[in-house]
């Protein structure tokens, strides 16, 4: 017996007649499958896929992961101007600045059919996925300088989700969509196009139930039980250390005259690996689960394969029915070894003056960017200043929050948040200026978001931090540290240090990882 699929073709016919993108939908009980192995049987990491997943601190894994099993089209960047790979549904933009590009797909194709479609969906269903690169805000400030570009990625790509498989962790269920996109609005092809999507729900099953060899690996403890530094060492730095702290002191220069009260310095350190983006991820998400994991797989618009893997503790901002949300994380610590070690440790976080002080800045700047669109009195601080206990890092948090005004839309909301002044500075665009001038070269992924905008208005984008970006053999792991007046620049160090320890890690396992 076939999996009931929804909505029927009678109703699919009659929400064509308005709605751009309909998802179809049918769930299957797949209870013997992990998001990795759907992963493997559906996407396989080919340009157009994706894997997010979560962990909440401390905690089990989130219910919901999300593969992006395809998608039609890619929407990236060359130079700023849009790029299509693939060809987009008609009535789509194909030329113009990438982000106007962008901002018109998501209002010509705004859409919500969820509950006519029936059943309980997650949130995510059809809708842009992807990520926004630290250059994305040259298209929002005016930074007239920018450093070298070592890396030559776009500055932005964007699936169109079209087939989706949702895993359910709580009852074992896949949730698969099949997303049949109307560009024009028309009904004209629409039982050709309901009849595609059963096709590709019908695909999507085969692949899942068929026999598939899941990788069992030995796991190397070299780079596991390895201390920072000597992870770090295993990398190459563009800057050295010495470059890095002669930033440090021409930050707090800065701070000294009055130019900005902090700004976040960011060194790269870049590994040469053959470890496949998939590998990576399956170590990350092994040594550092965290609130946001992700593994994107893209092609530059020559053609050249990369990827983004990261396990992020940060939201940059989310929007869910017109809340703004967004949680600043400022001041951290290594973990302890031991429970009273990071009570310790915690408590001395805790009452630093100086980590007190830059994590203040940071909320107040974050209040700030969300009463450029939220609504008059209703930006609030729901959380303020609360340790959390990540994998390997302790960290002080907060959550601002606001209702967003009827005159703005998600990318509206990411732009007055973007980028996190976790990893730019205050105020932020003199920052952005002088980072420009100090560090040695352009931040490509890093510094900028990964996820997701929905169709119905809402968007789920975290900080792409603590993350690995594969590329021509190499893998670059960045960090960065928030500078003060009395920051210490040995101290500074070390903090960048801790910080890109995980990915590094998962980087140099991966490329071990054996075959049981």
């Amino acid at each position: 017996m076939t999996a009931a699929t929804t909505p029927s073709r009678a109703e699919f016919l009659r929400l064509a007649d308005t709605a751009r993108v309909i998802p179809v939908v049918r769930t299957v009980l797949a209870d013997g499958l992990t998001p990795l192995a759907i992963h493997r049987r559906l996407a396989g990491s080919c340009p157009g896929t994706f894997l997010m997943e979560s962990a909440a601190p401390g905690a089990a894994w989130s219910r919901y992961s999300f593969i992006g099993a395809g998608s039609a089209v890619t929407l990236t960047s060359r130079d700023g101007e849009a790029h299509w790979q693939g060809t987009p549904p008609e009535g789509l933009p194909t030329q113009g600045r990438a982000l106007d590009v962008l901002a018109a797909c998501l209002r010509l194709l705004r859409t919500d059919v969820r509950a006519e479609v029936g059943g309980v969906l997650p949130h995510l269903v059809s809708g842009m996925a992807g990520f926004l690169g630290w250059n994305t805000v040259r298209a929002w400030e005016r930074l007239p300088h920018p450093p070298e570009d070592h890396l030559g990625l776009p500055d932005l790509a964007m699936n169109l989700v079209t087939d989706l498989a949702v895993h359910d962790a709580m009852d074992g269920t896949v949730t698969l969509i099949a997303n049949a996109v109307n560009g024009n609005g028309l009904a004209t092809g629409a039982d050709r196009a309901y009849d595609d999507a059963l096709a590709r729900l019908d695909a999507m099953v085969e692949r899942l139930a068929a026999p598939a060899a899941d990788p069992v690996s030995d796991v190397p403890r070299r780079w596991l039980e390895a201390d920072a530094d000597e992870v770090a060492a295993q990398a190459e730095d563009r800057w050295g250390p010495e470059g890095f702290r002669a930033a440090v002191a021409k930050a707090q220069r800065a701070i000294r005259d009055g130019e900005v009260f902090q700004a976040v310095v960011s060194r790269r350190l870049s590994v040469t690996t053959d470890a496949t983006g998939l590998d990576v991820y399956r170590v990350l998400r092994m040594v550092n689960p965290s609130p946001y994991m992700y593994l994107f797989s893209f092609e530059t618009p020559d053609g050249e394969p990369y990827e983004i893997v990261g396990s992020s503790p940060e939201a940059l901002v989310t929007v869910r029915d017109r809340r703004v949300v967004t949680h600043p994380i400022a001041g951290s610590r290594r973990r302890g070894a031991t429970e009273e070690d990071d009570r310790l440790l915690g408590k001395d976080l805790v009452e630093d003056e100086k980590e007190r002080a830059e994590h203040l800045m940071l909320v107040d700047l974050s209040r700030n960017d969300l009463s450029r669109v939220c609504r008059p009195g209703t930006v609030e601080v729901t959380q303020f200043m609360e340790l959390e206990a990540f994998s390997h890092i302790l960290h002080l948090v907060s959550h601002v929050e606001g209702r967003m005004r009827d005159d703005v839309d998600a990318l509206d909301v990411l732009r007055a948040a973007f980028p996190a002044g976790t990893l730019s500075g205050a105020p932020k665009p003199r920052a952005l200026q002088l980072l420009d001038e100090w560090e040695p070269t352009e931040r490509g992924p890093y510094g900028g978001v990964v996820g997701y905008f929905d169709l119905a208005g809402n968007m789920d984008m975290a900080i792409n931090i603590r993350s690995a970006t594969l590329h021509r053999g190499q893998a670059h792991v960045q960090a960065g540290a928030g500078i003060v007046a009395d920051s210490d620049p040995d101290a500074e160090t070390a903090e960048t240090v801790t910080k890109a320890t995980a990915p590094l890690r998962s980087v140099l396992t991966a490329g071990e990882l054996g075959q049981a």
